[in-house]
């Protein structure tokens, strides 16, 4: 699942983008993954997220429009990278990270046990949400722990590790602003509507972008895409970065996969995750590869989620 194409043309682009998909081997085994998910969770007599696939096929295909509308990103210098055992040593501070913050998210959805916590870690995640809250008011705690754990805490970590900030998604994106047009036309026409339809106020709206730029969107970006995701592209290639950094995504957010399945058990849970959260993942990551920027991908992320 490589997102180079030698072809000119969107046409050219895009079939060279879907046939190089079809011959990957990484294609098949998100392939497989997804579908075997979609069994577990259909002979566990649990319906299907219909809503959330629909939303990451949809971004999915806007993110072959992308592809399509653009030629991929020239080869730059950082795409060689340092020494791949500094690689591996900037990957396990990702993985560290993650896991850490994916505890944050077992336990936001009560899926750990109420005295469960991380020596160090959950005190600090704790005093940051309490600060927070003081700072932004009650219930918003995680305007503040979120940027500093998904984000402030690892960048600083990997950069002290070696990694550059280009490299991490934070260089001169590429066609960012064609991207931009292709997969905000969507989120925008139907927030739009929601505004003219009184389904919603302009202030209720404000409220709720404000909310996802403050916990999610650019935080959870760099996280996946420019952290994860650049790792994994310098160690295993481009396509294989795409599909484990979707699926580990999709994982993440097993916290919410026990509130969706009504916490009936893990493998419910995980089935859930990976075929809505994954698929977006997959997306989102695409978009990254294609624009080399964590602009596009976050901005897609916040209209999404306040879709």
């Amino acid at each position: 699942m490589t997102t180079t194409a030698a072809g000119t043309g969107f046409r050219g682009r895009t079939e060279h983008v879907l046939k190089a998909a079809a011959a990957s081997p990484c294609t098949w085994f998100y392939a497989a993954v997804w579908f075997a998910a979609a069994v577990v969770l259909s002979a566990g007599g649990h319906d299907l997220p219909v809503a959330g696939m629909a939303v990451g096929g949809v971004l999915l295909l806007l993110s072959l429009l992308v592809a399509g509308a653009t030629e991929p990103a020239p080869a730059v210098a950082a795409d060689a990278g340092p020494a791949r055992r500094r690689v591996w040593v900037q990957l396990g501070v990702a993985a560290v990270f993650i896991a850490l913050t994916a505890w944050n998210g077992l336990a936001f959805h009560h899926v750990m046990g109420g005295d469960a916590g991380i020596p160090l870690w959950t005190p600090m995640v704790e005093w940051l949400r309490s600060l927070g809250e003081q700072w932004f008011g009650t219930g918003r705690g995680n305007f503040l722990a979120n940027p500093v754990t998904y984000t402030v805490l690892p960048l600083a970590a990997l950069l002290l590790a070696g990694a550059r900030l280009p490299a991490l998604g934070f260089g001169k994106g590429h066609r960012t602003g064609r991207a931009l047009l292709i997969c905000c036309v969507i989120p925008a026409a139907w927030l739009a509507f929601t505004l003219v339809s009184g389904q919603q106020t302009a202030l209720r709206l404000l409220g709720t972008l404000a909310s996802n730029v403050m916990q999610n969107g650019f935080f959870e970006e760099f996280l996946f895409r420019g952290a994860l995701q650049t790792r994994l592209r310098l160690l295993a290639g481009p396509g294989w970065a795409l599909v484990l950094q979707a699926l580990v995504f999709g994982v993440w957010h097993l916290g919410l996969g026990y509130t969706n399945t009504g916490h009936t058990g893990l493998l419910p849970a995980i089935a859930v995750i990976i075929l809505q959260q994954s698929l977006i993942g997959l997306a989102l990551g695409t978009l990254f590869e294609r624009t080399r920027n964590l602009l596009v991908p976050s901005v897609v992320h916040i209209a999404v989620n306040s879709m």
